[in-house]
């Protein structure tokens, strides 16, 4: 019987391996959450053999606190990254950031003109 938990415990630990060479290789941010997300699920997966191997039920709160910091980290993660371009959303090399940095240094200041309030007339003081 405790080959099957050492097969369980060899399979999650081969996932996790995997799932952060994703977290690592991106390219985008979503990729990234969802790597996340399923190492957050193998440590799930880890206790829930740690109990069965050891009998322990306490154990059963742990898993439902990950479920729960999981589900809200996805769910915090995925409403900023709905507001976010395609372009902004990607992760940006130094070098990328560095051209963006001078680029922006370039630009003559976008805001908006300020307007002397005491030069226009009122609609008032024209009739």
């Amino acid at each position: 019987m405790i080959w099957v938990f050492v097969v369980c415990l060899v399979g999650l630990t081969v996932a996790v391996v995997l799932v952060v060479t994703r977290i690592e290789q991106g390219p985008s941010m979503l990729d990234r959450v969802a790597a996340i997300d399923i190492i957050t699920a193998a440590f799930m997966g880890f206790v829930a053999v740690v109990s069965a191997m050891t009998g322990r039920r306490d154990l059963i709160a742990l898993m439902v606190a990950l479920a729960l910091v999981g589900f809200l980290s996805t769910v915090t993660v995925a409403r900023f990254a709905a507001v976010e371009s395609d372009e902004e959303r990607r992760i940006l090399t130094r070098e990328e950031l560095a051209a963006q940095l001078r680029e922006e240094e370039r630009r003559p200041d976008e805001a908006a003109p300020v307007h002397d309030v005491d030069s226009l007339a009122s609609p008032r003081e024209e009739e």
